[in-house]
């Protein structure tokens, strides 16, 4: 990356995970976020990979309208939200009186409700609330509070929308007939719900927001401002990744589902992608191993699989701690400089601590500043900051980088609906495959009223994703000697997968050794 794209960022953790994974991906959003933030983006772009610019909708009124009665700021501190008498009556100018509870009801069942690990709603304040797009109508961004007013809040969705968005356009470049499918099929689907437009239209009216001028927010930039920024060399060394992205969104969206399916099924396949950039981008180059991930199908029925599985996870973790030590180490030489450059400074960065911690990007450190500055004073040569030095800004930069980007990958993982997790095991998170994970791999790998035989799907999913499921790919991948298993537990492990299969109507059993994987949707049609 740039010089000047690392300094209009934020300083040595986040320079570290833009430099990775571009700018930014962020803790706390979720995979529901993740796929509104995109649509978004191409809804604000009119449904066009080209654009530089997208127009962002900011829906107060609507959002007031229907949750109406909700409270307003964090946890406890805030009040609730009433309309006016002036909203009010406008309202009913606009909408028949009788039929305003109504409409609410039904607007306000279509919120989507996130919850934490431990089943509990999240906490957000009546602006912070979205919707399923069942209309493109109720696509709006995010807002917060900044004194009375309500600003757009792009830290919050943070950037991972935008930048998929981005993905996206790489991976159809060269494919303009799949760009356009893409563009023209989402354009369908979020405008097809006529009914939802008008009452949207006669909602906003009542507040004037049908004169509301939008503001642009920007996704590519010359001069590198305010827009999401992917990794200066991503086009390029993750050029078959977003064409595969492409590809697979293409088969899903072929699919004849309604929005709301569409939704749930997208939220999916974009967690899963996302999940899969990520660990390519971290897998180091030298590495021979491939990436493989190994799916417990038995429902933790088996204590060997199930442990294999959360074992194949640990591994993946350590892929990206490894790729933040190796990032930090890269980062840490280019900052302190050459041993002539350490040894005209050290004495202005012992006298003034504050001038390194500055150059460090780690001046707004609270509690673990004091450990630098200690190690600092300690320094008398090149030697002492490059070792004992740079291991205390390690452990602290690093600690909190490498704590957010598996906090990332993990909600991915379970928002994606392809990864458990389980309080009180040793061992957390496992792979394992929900019914709308495995009905978006048929979707994304046998055409609509299409068929595949069984085990070549499993293959299929081996060679595309590095999925293991059967004996036939743990032995493939080396995962069957490395384990010492039995052979019997995988061949347990691909017999439950048939049963999920089955049980989803994703399958036809025409003996013990035969059965065909079957999509039973018919194909969408897209007008022209």
């Amino acid at each position: 990356m740039r010089a000047d794209a690392s300094n209009h960022l934020d300083k040595v953790t986040s320079q570290l995970s833009a430099h990775i994974w571009g700018h930014r991906f962020k803790e706390g959003q979720r995979g529901a976020e993740y796929v509104l933030e995109f649509l978004n983006v191409l809804y604000g772009t009119d449904y066009s990979f080209i654009k530089d610019s997208y127009v962002r909708k900011r829906s107060i009124g609507l959002r007031k309208f229907i949750f109406e009665g909700v409270k307003e700021g964090a946890g406890s501190r805030g009040g609730i939200l009433i309309l006016t008498d002036e909203e009010k009556i406008k309202l009913q100018q606009a909408v028949r009186e009788n039929d305003l509870p109504v409409l609410k009801q039904f607007l306000r069942n279509l919120e989507i409700v996130l919850y934490d690990l431990n089943g509990k709603e999240a906490d957000r304040s009546w602006y912070a609330r979205s919707l399923y797009p069942l209309h493109e109508s109720l696509l709006y961004f995010e807002l917060r509070k900044v004194g009375d007013n309500l600003a757009i809040e792009r830290n919050f969705f943070a950037r991972g929308g935008e930048l998929y968005f981005l993905m996206l356009a790489h991976g159809t470049e060269k494919h303009p007939e799949r760009r356009e499918f893409i563009e023209s099929r989402f354009r369908q689907l979020l405008t097809k719900n006529k009914i939802i437009e008008n009452v949207v239209t006669k909602i906003t009216s009542a507040f004037d927001e049908d004169k509301e001028e939008y503001k642009e927010a920007k996704l590519r930039s010359d001069k590198l401002d305010d827009c999401p920024i992917l990794p200066v060399n991503a086009p390029v060394e993750n050029e078959h990744l977003f064409e595969n992205f492409a590809i697979e969104l293409e088969q899903l969206l072929q699919v004849d589902l309604d929005v709301y399916e569409v939704f749930h099924l997208l939220m999916t396949l974009i967690c899963f992608q996302l999940n899969r950039y990520m660990y390519e981008r971290a897998h180091l180059p030298n590495s021979e191993n491939k990436i493989y991930y190994f799916f417990d199908c038995m429902e933790s029925k088996n204590k060997n699989i199930t442990y294999l599985s959360a074992r194949n996870f640990e591994q993946h973790e350590l892929i990206i701690k490894e790729k933040l030590d190796q990032a930090f180490e890269n980062k840490y030489k280019d900052t302190v400089g050459s041993d002539e450059n350490i040894e005209q400074l050290l004495p202005s960065w012992r006298e003034k601590p504050e001038q390194f911690l500055e150059l460090m990007g780690l001046q707004k450190l609270k509690s673990r500043k004091k450990t630098i500055v200690q190690k600092l004073m300690q320094c008398h040569t090149p030697a002492d900051v490059k070792g004992k030095l740079k291991d205390v800004v390690r452990e602290v930069a690093s600690e909190s980088l490498t704590k957010e980007m598996l906090s990332i990958i993990r909600t991915l993982a379970r928002d994606g609906g392809f990864a458990t997790f389980r309080r009180g095991s040793a061992a957390n998170y496992r792979y394992t495959i929900s019914d709308t994970f495995l009905q978006m791999l048929v979707f994304t790998k046998v055409k609509p009223q299409g068929k595949m035989e069984f085990f070549e799907f499993l293959d299929v999913l081996y060679r595309d994703y590095g999925i293991v499921i059967g004996e036939k790919q743990a032995k493939d991948s080396g995962l069957y000697d490395m384990s010492r298993l039995n052979v019997r537990y995988f061949q347990e492990n691909e017999k439950a997968l048939r049963d999920k299969l089955l049980q989803n109507g994703l399958l036809i059993e025409f003996s013990d050794a035969t059965a065909m994987i079957e999509n039973p949707y018919a194909a969408s049609l897209v007008e022209a």
